[in-house]
Order: structure tokens, then C-alpha cells, then sequence
């Protein structure tokens, strides 16, 4: 939907300005609805609009500026009450009946900004703005403007996620965006609605006096519990017992104060990145740069920002090249846990500062989780913590044998018993569900893939910006075959958390079994500079995408690597079998041959590499078994 301003304006004209919430909501589908059935999509819109839609607009005291056949712009006094409508509307759309195919679902963007008003219409960049937002949200989301958020951030229960900044069509500068998943909607609190200014039935003298003794006792109410604790949201996840870290300001080790500007700014970066990782606790910007200029020990750091964990580190420059080094320490013992030196052209380091921040983001929450999985492995079961037990699980998950998975199963039942509202809990059981399709360790594929499917969208209703649970409900979407919604699945998650190696794994995952196997090695090595510990499943996939492209070195390097941690796993050294096969070392390859049909005597290469979307890399794959003898 493109809203563009009016010829009719004349050059010397005076224009009428305000400033105004503007709500811009469209049709997903529209052209593909009308061209399947005409009458009953119209039928669908004129009900959509006249149950759900215009009553929540009304409600919110909204004004319908135009509509557009699919599409609507609304003008608001508040940017609250346009959130809110939308909200409300999206929800009700959300609950209604209908198959996928033919429901009536919007998309909703929100800007608030000056805009020009003539006659009855509305313009101005103010608008365009909403419209280009609604363009990019998800179906049946909501898509805010910075600006928008910072005003309902803290008068609404919603939990947006940060979209960062994107560029959009026809608009100068990026916009940075906010969004709502249909999920949150859904579970969405009403939120209440804005009532329309009645007419004065009593007399102002007995309004005067009851508003007196309303503020009389709202006065002694609230004196008796201002200090009452606030009643948890319902999505609030405690942060007890997880990993809190505080990134201290980066020192400039050169001659030039100047060089100040950019340690800040990377650690400001770093900040930033970290934050997206749902496990960790990060403190603030300001928390951490009070301790700029100074040399505090790092338990004093603990004790005053009540942190574990603390990241320190300095950048050195000099005509040749800038040198960052980073270090964590545990806070509690002063002890240097992980350190890493990142050597840059000056020329290169704006190119590159981004590229940076997420290397060093991603290594220090994989250095992180390590060190506390280590922890946890020390504890005794009766002490332990949702987080603590979510870790175990993951521990038991990663050693893929049909015992493990069990274990790793109670462990994250118990961890969602713990805190039901902990989000890695739900996608965790999820992995152990397609573990199990996966590995043959089910009767029931099916049921196994659709509890799957359900933990990861419980897990993005509760945590919406988790990255792992984008990527196992795009894992679910690929055993069923819809390589497409999984892809887009893979790259939420990515867009979310940049910095995650495992949301690039999902991604490279995605991209093999879609057929793009060069994509698939260029994530999985993104994966493995951020971080990634790779797992057998890693080493597997990875493999046989070298495979795939002729890079038999590669896939037998990185294969052979794995089988030191797990022998076992039949998958792996079929694909090991076929790339010594194609690489010519046909003894080796008969070796690994005689090792599956061992470990399984019914193995069939036929079924093998079955998800693979294109023919032509399945007929691949199976020649390649077959001339290594399986």
C-alpha cells in the first residue's frame, strides 16, 4: 500500500500540519484470494472489517483516513490507543475460522509523525513511513518505528523484539523497527478500550466534588500499597540463576585520545549483541561505562553491578593495523577464563566493525555456555535450577544415542516444570522430539514432528526474540518438506540474533535441504567463526554439502573430526563412506561401509538423503553411496 502526496497542492500553498499516530493495515495475499474467489474474499474482507476491524478502531477513537480496496490508513490522537487497536483487532482476526488458505490476515505498520492534512486526506513521510513498516511486518504482526515504541514501551504489557534498523523504499534514512508475532498477539491481555467522551449528565458542582473525593481515596489506596510488589506478567521469565555478564568500556592503549570514540562505540556494540542471547543477564550501558577510566578488580565489579562474569579488553593502534583483544574473567575467582586477538587494517575496520562485534558476541556466549554447563555438571541434582537443568539436557541431547536423548528428555520436562515460563525449556524438548524422527528412535514420525512443531511456537510465544525457537520451528517445517516457511524461519532467526551460531546452523540446515548447498557451507562456516561447537548432526550435514559441491577433502576432514566424539552414528559414516568413494580411496571407503552395515545390517541408501528438495542432488548422493558399496 503507497500512499503519495496530493498534485492538487500548489507550490505557494499553505499546508496544514500535525502531529498524529497513523496506522497503515493491508491484506496479505489479497491478488492470490481475489483470483481464487472473488465473491467470497470480498464477503470475508466486508465481515473482517465490519466484526473486528472498524469496531476496534472506533473503540480507540481512530480516524478511517482512506481505504484502498485491501487496505486501510487510520489516524490516531495517541500512539497508545493505535497499538492497542491494532492489537485488538489482530487478535480477534487470529481466533478466526477458515482454513489457511482463504482467512482474511493483515499486515499492520505504526508510525507517529507530522503529517500534512488536506481536505480529508493525509500525507507527508509521516505516513509513508507506516506504509513501508506494514509492508515488511509479518502476517498477521504488528511493525512499530522506533519512535512509535518509545512511546507505548512502557504503558503497554507487550513484549516487541528488536528488528533493528532496515531501509525502506522511498525513505532517505533506515528506520529502525520493532515488531509484534502474531504468537504474542494471541496471547496478548485485553487491553481494554478508550470510551468516547459522554455528554455531562450531572451538574459541575457535583463533579467537582465527587472527583475530590475520588482523589481523596485514591490517595489513601494508593499510600496503602505503594510498596506492594507488582503483580508478574505472565511472560516474564526470572532471570535467577542464569549467567549475568557486564562489559566493561574497551581502553584506548594508543597515543591518540581520540581513539576513544570507537572502543566505546564497539563496546556499545558488543552490549548490544550480547543482549540478544535470551540465557544471558547484561547489564547496562551505563552501569558499565561508570567504571570508565578506572582500574576496579573484578570482584569489586562483581559485587557492585552483581554480576559473574565480566568482559574487559583494549584496542591498540597504529599505522599498520588496529588490534582488539578481548578477555573474560570470572568476577568471583579474578581468573581469566577465555581470551581472543583480532587483528584489522585501518582502512578495513568500518567495514568490518559489525562483522567484529558478532564474532566476538557469538564467541563469548559459546565460552559462556561452556563454562557454565561445566558448573552445572558439578552440581548436585537437588540444587539445580531451570537454567541448570536446561543445560544438562543440552549436555545429554549433544552425545545423539537413543539412552541420551531419553535422559535429555526428563531433564527439560523437569526445567519447564521448574519455570514454565522459560523458553530454551520448550525448545530444547523440541529438539528432542525431531532427534527422534531423525535417528529412527519413534513409532510415531508424525506425532513426534507436530509436538515439535507446537513446543517451538509455545517457546516464541513466550519469547518472541528467541532465536532457537525460530529455528526448531523452521526444523519442523523442513520434515514436513515446506523448505520455504522453513527458510524464512532460519533467517527470523538470524535477523534476531546475528550473533548465535546455532541460528546460522539452523540456517545452513535450511539451505541444504532446499538445495543450495554452497549457501548451507557459507552458514555453517559463519557458524563456526561465531563460535559453534560442532555436533556429530553439524558434521553430518556439513559433510554431505561438501559432498554435494565436489569437496570430498573437506567433507572427509570434517567427518573424521566428529567420529572421535561419537563412533556410533550410522548417517555420518555413510556419508564418510561415499566421500572417500568419490574421492578415490576406495579401500577406506569399503571400510566405513563394512562399519554401517555393522552398526545397522538394513541400512538402504535408496531412503537416504530423502529430504533433499532437488532430484538431481538426491540421484547424487545415492550414486555416491553406491560406489562405496552401500
Amino acid at each position: 500500500m503507497t500512499f503519495t502526496p496530493d498534485s492538487r497542492l500548489e507550490k505557494n500553498e499553505r499546508v496544514n500540519r500535525k502531529l498524529a499516530a497513523i496506522l497503515a493495515a493491508d491484506v496479505v495475499g489479497y491478488s492470490r484470494l481475489m483470483g481464487a474467489d472473488e465473491v467470497g474474499t470480498l464477503r470475508a474482507l466486508k465481515a473482517a472489517r465490519k466484526d473486528c476491524v472498524d469496531p476496534s478502531i472506533a473503540s480507540y477513537g481512530g480516524r478511517i483516513v482512506k481505504t484502498t480496496g485491501d487496505g486501510l490508513l487510520v489516524e490516531f490522537r495517541s500512539v497508545v490507543d493505535a497499538v492497542a487497536c491494532a492489537v485488538t483487532f489482530q487478535r480477534s482476526m487470529l481466533a478466526q475460522d477458515g482454513g489457511a488458505e482463504k482467512r482474511i490476515v493483515f499486515r499492520v505498520g505504526i508510525n507517529v509523525g507530522d503529517i500534512i492534512i488536506d481536505a480529508k486526506d493525509i500525507f507527508g513521510d509521516g505516513v509513508n513511513i507506516a506504509a513501508r513498516l506494514e509492508s515488511i511486518c509479518e502476517p498477521g504482526g504488528l511493525c512499530v518505528s522506533d519512535i512509535a515504541y518509545d512511546q507505548v514501551r512502557d504503558k503497554l504489557p507487550l513484549s516487541f523484539v528488536d528488528g533493528g534498523e532496515q531501509q525502506v523504499k522511498n525513505i532517505a534514512r533506515p528506520v529502525r523497527i520493532f515488531g509484534l508475532s502474531p504468537q504474542v498477539i494471541a496471547a496478548a491481555p485485553n487491553l481494554g478500550h478508550r470510551r468516547a467522551r459522554a455528554k455531562p449528565h450531572i451538574p459541575i458542582l457535583v463533579a467537582a466534588a465527587l472527583a475530590a473525593i475520588l482523589l481523596v481515596v485514591g490517595g489513601a489506596w494508593w499510600a496503602m500499597h505503594l510498596r506492594a510488589p507488582p503483580q508478574e506478567s505472565p511472560q516474564v521469565v526470572s532471570t535467577e540463576g542464569r549467567p549475568s555478564i557486564a562489559v566493561l568500556p574497551l581502553i584506548s592503549l594508543g597515543a591518540d585520545s581520540n581513539d576513544d570514540y570507537f572502543g566505546d562505540g564497539l563496546t556499545e556494540d558488543i552490549i548490544s549483541a550480547l543482549g540478544r542471547f535470551p540465557e544471558l543477564v547484561v547489564r547496562s550501558r551505563n552501569a558499565a561505562f561508570a567504571y570508565k577510566g578506572k582500574t576496579p578488580r573484578p570482584e569489586q565489579v562483581g559485587r557492585d553491578l552483581d554480576v559473574r562474569y565480566i568482559v574487559e579488553g583494549s584496542i591498540r593502534r597504529s599505522r599498520e593495523r588496529i588490534r582488539i583483544s578481548i578477555g573474560l574473567t570470572s568476577a568471583a575467582r579474578a581468573t581469566q577464563l577465555w581470551s581472543e586477538t583480532y587483528d584489522i587494517a585501518p582502512k578495513d575496520i568500518f567495514s568490518v566493525q559489525d562483522d567484529i562485534t558478532r564474532r566476538i558476541a557469538g564467541t563469548l556466549a559459546s565460552q559462556l555456555s561452556n563454562v557454565e554447563l561445566a558448573k552445572a555438571a558439578t552440581k548436585q541434582p537437588s540444587s539445580l535450577e531451570a537454567y541448570d537443568v536446561v543445560l544438562r539436557g543440552r549436555d545429554m541431547f549433544a552425545r545423539v544415542t537413543r539412552s541420551a536423548n531419553s535422559e535429555a528428555r526428563v531433564l527439560f520436562k523437569r526445567a519447564i516444570e521448574l519455570d514454565p515460563n522459560y523458553a530454551p525449556a520448550y525448545v530444547g524438548l523440541g529438539r528432542v522430539e525431531l532427534a527422534g524422527v531423525v535417528q529412527g528412535w519413534t513409532a510415531d514420525p508424525g506425532a513426534a514432528i507436530q509436538r515439535a512443531q507446537t513446543l517451538a511456537q509455545k517457546a516464541i510465544g513466550l519469547d518472541p526474540g528467541n532465536a532457537g525457537a525460530h529455528s526448531l520451528l523452521g526444523s519442523s517445517y523442513i520434515r514436513y518438506g515446506d523448505y520455504d516457511r522453513a527458510l524464512d524461519e532460519m533467517q527470523r532467526a538470524v535477523k534476531l540474533n546475528g550473533s548465535d551460531p546455532t541460528a546460522y546452523a539452523g540456517l545452513a540446515t535450511a539451505f541444504l535441504w532446499s538445495g543450495n548447498a554452497g549457501s548451507a557451507i557459507r552458514s555453517f562456516e559463519t557458524a563456526v567463526k561465531l563460535g559453534l561447537n560442532i555436533t556429530v548432526n553439524d558434521a553430518f550435514l556439513l559433510g554431505m554439502a561438501y559432498l554435494l559441491v565436489d569437496r570430498n577433502a573437506d567433507a572427509i576432514r570434517v567427518i573424521e573430526r566428529s567420529l572421535d566424539t561419537n563412533r556410533t552414528d550410522v548417517f555420518t559414516r555413510a556419508v564418510l563412506a561415499a566421500a572417500y568413494a568419490e574421492d578415490g580411496q576406495q579401500d577406506k571407503a569399503t571400510r566405513q561401509t563394512q562399519e554401517v552395515r555393522t552398526l545397522n545390517p538394513r541400512f538402504d541408501s535408496a531412503d537416504f538423503g530423502s529430504l533433499l528438495r532437488k532430484p538431481d542432488l538426491r540421484a547424487k548422493l545415492t550414486a555416491a553411496m553406491v560406489k562405496a558399496g552401500l
